[in-house]
């Protein structure tokens, strides 16, 4: 085989960086359970629409946690009146 062999892992290796950066979504920031919705999205877009969902669900959670008077700072300042 001779030198044939340096270059077939060399092909391999330019190979998978284009496969990389095209074909698997950015993990970056994405919790565990939305490993799932990441990779069903399209590759490119994947990781910018989960990061948007992720917003989106926390601020209906913060609002949520307002209106059902579960906020942290109102425990805080309870706290403090107790003390």
């Amino acid at each position: 085989m001779g030198y044939g062999v340096y270059f077939f892992f060399a092909a391999l290796m330019l190979f998978s960086v284009f496969f990389v950066w095209f074909l698997i979504p950015e993990t970056k920031g994405v919790p565990l359970e939305s490993m799932d919705r990441l990779f069903e999205l399209p590759t490119r877009k994947a990781h910018k629409i989960i990061m948007e969902e992720l917003k989106i669900n926390e601020a209906e959670f913060r609002a949520n946690a307002e209106g059902a008077d579960l906020s942290v700072e109102k425990e805080r300042v309870e706290l403090v009146e107790k003390v």
